[in-house]
């Protein structure tokens, strides 16, 4: 079942799994301590299934449980779409996406029939579910994602790491995110187990479930890692020897976590991966094996084809550092557009590509190369600044815990980098901290001393852990020095 079939779907393959090792655990949450097999997840899925039967829009609040898995995909045996917010949604959110999305709002907790559905294979190219983007960047958008899409952005995991069914991967990220989800999918694609358990930072418990379940897969957001190396160390190294993979996504990790993490963990692959709510992970790169490559994502997974775009929507042939494009991302993973927004589904794919806010490049070895978002590039008189690449200096500064480097309006010279910078212990005074930039970075990427702030922490989303660069620039807009 490695192969990619024309009607391959995730139900497809846990029904396979149910048929045919129907005792192997599937399922196992890490809180309660339940554990499902495929046989029996099948049979939940398909009894939900009965007991709704229609091509609706359902709303589900994802609490990270097996039972929000069985309505998630009981839904879509039915034959409608579902659509997994946070269970921390108000009630007033939810009626407002019940009015954006004209979806109807089901409790996971739904009765189940007696009786199993009779199951039909949906055509890949039909809407599985609709998974809600962040709102990094402005309002949440509804991406609908097709059973193509949802088993291609999953084999593409399955394939870069080179999972089998003898694999467990802990998985502490919300279900109701592309990332958590994909990773689970990779999980019922190999027919391996999946250990569920939220946007965990409680790491006592996190490495609990690791030693309980016996997992050898850890899947983490760049903020976990941080949190992790801060404040874990001790109870990662003590579940090193039984770890074959740790993959981060999300969002990107930085260069110091990535070379402490292969400090820590010298026998462990070690992964970083790139894409998505609406190109699912696009590509993977296994840190581990190479010498430090700053702000590389890799190569492509088995589904995905990544070109960079000039601002005519051209493909540029030879792009690099001094020549990067937009990246355009080619393949099965890629949405059916945002749900009810038909203009900006047509702004965001083109000649069948979806189009990324990121700017990057392919390197000499091959690999794919991001320099920031384009919205986030600093146009500085006639210069244009990196975020990512001020980040990265910034984080090599002894102290530093995290930082973010967004741009600021300025008189002169259009924009300029301001930085915003969260301290482990003393902060450097700001202009303390821009001596040392300057040995490592060219005077004009540089922030100003005035445009260097410390918080105590960074606005970051719930669900993946991304840091909202929009509130920063808000505060830039409004002189807040907070």
């Amino acid at each position: 079942m490695s192969n990619l079939k024309d009607n391959e779907t995730i139900l497809s393959r846990i029904q396979y799994y149910a048929e045919n090792m129907p005792d192997k655990v599937c399922l196992i949450d890490a809180i309660s301590g339940e554990k499902i097999s495929y046989a029996m997840f099948w049979s939940g899925i398909l009894r939900y299934a009965k007991s709704i039967q229609s091509d609706k829009y359902y709303i589900l609040q994802t609490r990270q449980t097996i039972a929000h898995l069985i309505a998630f995909y009981g839904i879509q045996v039915a034959g409608g779409m579902a659509i997994p917010v946070e269970a921390t949604v108000s009630d007033e959110r939810l009626s407002e996406l019940g009015k954006q999305f004209d979806a109807e709002i089901l409790p996971v907790e739904y009765r189940l029939s007696n009786e199993e559905a009779a199951f039909t294979p949906p055509d890949p190219e039909r809407v599985a579910c609709v998974i809600c983007t962040t709102g990094t960047t402005g309002k949440s958008k509804g991406v609908m994602s097709s059973f193509r899409c949802r088993f291609c952005g999953a084999d593409n995991v399955r394939h870069s790491y080179e999972l089998t069914s003898d694999d467990t991967a802990l998985i502490p990220q919300a279900l109701s995110h592309s990332g958590g989800l994909r990773r689970l999918e990779a999980m019922l694609v190999c027919g391996g187990t999946a250990v569920i358990m939220g946007a965990a930072m409680l790491f006592g418990n996190v490495f609990g479930a690791v030693k309980k379940y016996n997992c050898n897969i850890l899947q983490f957001v760049p903020a976990q890692v941080a949190q992790i190396l801060s404040r874990a160390e001790k109870l990662l190294l003590e579940v090193a020897p039984q770890i074959r993979i740790v993959s981060v996504g999300s969002a990107v990790i930085p260069e110091h976590d990535k070379e402490r993490l292969r400090e820590l963990l010298p026998n462990v692959r070690l992964f970083n991966d790139f894409g998505s709510t609406e190109a699912v992970g696009s590509a993977y790169f296994e840190w581990s094996a190479y010498s430090p490559k700053p702000n590389c994502v890799g190569k492509e997974g088995l589904h995905s084809k990544i070109v960079f775009l000039d601002d005519e929507g051209a493909v540029i042939e030879n792009s690099s550092r001094n020549h990067p494009g937009i990246i355009a991302t080619e393949g099965g993973t890629l949405m059916s557009g945002y749900l009810n927004e038909p203009e900006l589904t047509a702004e965001m794919m083109r000649d069948g590509r979806v189009l990324s806010a990121d700017l990057g490049y392919r390197g000499e070895d091959g690999m794919v190369y991001i320099l920031g978002r384009r919205d986030d590039m600093i146009v500085s008189g006639a210069n244009k600044i990196s975020p990512v690449e001020v980040e990265d200096a910034v984080l090599c500064v002894d102290g530093v815990k995290e930082c973010a480097c967004v741009p600021k309006p300025d008189k002169v010279m259009g924009q300029m980098p301001a930085l915003f910078v969260v301290w482990r212990g003393d902060a450097l005074p700001p202009f303390e901290l821009a001596e040392i930039l300057e040995r490592k970075l060219d005077k004009f990427k540089v922030p100003r001393p005035e445009n260097i702030y410390e918080l105590d922490v960074l606005p970051r989303t719930n669900g993946t852990g991304k840091v909202l660069k929009r509130e920063l620039k808000e505060r830039l807009m409004k002189n807040e020095n907070v």
